[in-house]
């Protein structure tokens, strides 16, 4: 059963229609390998921090946390919205382990991911865990967990256009993804693209 990562963007959280939007984007189809369609779908949806990890850095700005800290507190953040999301979509589980995407999958559930216990599962097994920095966000950690996880596509909903150029390194500079995401988006066998605020939102294949 081929697996597909979302990565929604805490920005998208304001919107006053997400849990339609986000459910029919979740119906869709993904643009994926000839091998990996005609199969049911495991669909693990990473939700960013958007606003909540913003205080997260404010407060590191004034109180000087440290790495570690506000990595935890970022983290922390995305689990509060994670638990909004799931609150929102029917047919959600909130899981913390790999093995419950696949389990929810089965059930032809959509896996909310608990970030922090899952990636501390991913990194355990992980040659060197994600670095602790504000250059690492919520874009690298999914990426990271669809390398791990050998997904067959990380689809990165935001609120913009998908980027005209298929360079990572582009679209980190402009700040359409984070700094990190460069190093990590080779390794992964597609990445996809849709503008959730779009009038109609599009799945589009952009690496």
């Amino acid at each position: 059963m081929p697996l597909v990562v979302y990565k929604l963007g805490g920005s998208l959280l304001t919107l006053s229609d997400l849990d339609r939007r986000l459910t029919t984007l979740l119906e869709e189809g993904v643009p994926l390998p000839q091998s990996a369609t005609g199969h049911a779908l495991q669909r693990a949806v990473l939700v960013g921090g958007g606003q909540a990890a913003d205080v997260v850095r404010d407060w590191d700005r004034r109180h000087e946390l440290g790495a570690e800290r506000s990595h935890d507190l970022a983290l922390a953040a995305m689990t509060f919205n994670a638990r909004f999301v799931h609150s929102l979509l029917e047919h959600s589980e909130l899981v913390s382990r790999r093995s419950l995407v696949r389990k929810a999958g089965e059930r032809g559930a959509i896996a909310i991911l608990d970030p922090a216990p899952v990636l501390a599962e991913a990194e355990r097994r992980a040659a060197e865990p994600l670095p602790r920095s504000w250059e690492v966000s919520s874009d690298s950690i999914a990426a990271f967990l669809a390398i791990k996880w050998r997904a067959a596509a990380l689809v990165l909903v935001k609120s913009t256009p998908r980027p005209a150029r298929p360079s990572p390194s582009s679209a980190a500079r402009r700040g359409a993804v984070d700094k990190y995401f460069p190093q990590l988006a080779t390794r992964l066998p597609l990445v996809a693209w849709v503008n959730l605020r779009s009038k109609r939102p599009v799945v589009e294949r952009w690496l």
